[in-house]
């Protein structure tokens, strides 16, 4: 009987030992990880016009201080003189992504529509930006404004001049 409760101390003591490894095994194992980490945003947002150039003018001289770019560098506003019926005058409007974003011209805003309408109604803008275009980061665009006295025009306006602002709404390209 002496051998069997010897036995069963060596195997208690055994089990004691194992629980206590599996004990301290499971705490070294068990500790908390931690993870730091910092993220940086180091993109750029700058669209703006560039310049804005003549380009033909055929019976057409523009006003003193005009064209130009507006404090918002995305709004460009043109008024031009035009001296007979068939007179034109076009503009190049460069826009550049100096930013790091891809852009997509969200909105043509402005008063083309309204300038369009007001008197005299022979002379009118066009504008060749389509909502939708990108403008990839670094990239330029060069888009015209045209304004014209139609040719067909018979009415003698009391004024050959209009003004039109032109806005160009970009966003991110996502």
């Amino acid at each position: 009987m002496k051998k069997t409760n010897k036995k069963k101390n060596i195997i208690l003591v055994i089990l004691i030992i194992l629980v206590l490894g599996m004990a301290v095994g499971y705490a070294a194992f068990s500790t908390m990880l931690t993870i730091d980490g910092t993220a940086n945003i180091t993109s750029s947002w700058d669209i703006h016009i560039n310049s804005i150039t003549p380009g033909t003018l055929v019976g057409a001289t523009s006003v003193n201080g005009y064209p130009r770019v507006e404090a918002d560098n995305i709004t460009a506003t043109f008024q031009v003189n035009l001296a007979y019926p068939g007179a034109s005058a076009t503009y190049e409007i460069e826009v550049h992504n100096n930013g790091t974003v891809p852009a997509i011209l969200d909105e043509i805003g402005g008063t083309l529509a309204t300038a369009n309408a007001a008197e005299p109604t022979g002379v009118t803008f066009a504008f060749d930006a389509v909502q939708g275009d990108t403008l990839e980061a670094g990239a330029t665009k060069v888009y015209t404004v045209t304004t014209t006295w139609d040719a067909g025009d018979t009415t003698v306006p009391l004024t050959t001049s209009k003004t039109v602002s032109i806005t160009l709404n970009y966003i991110q390209n996502t």
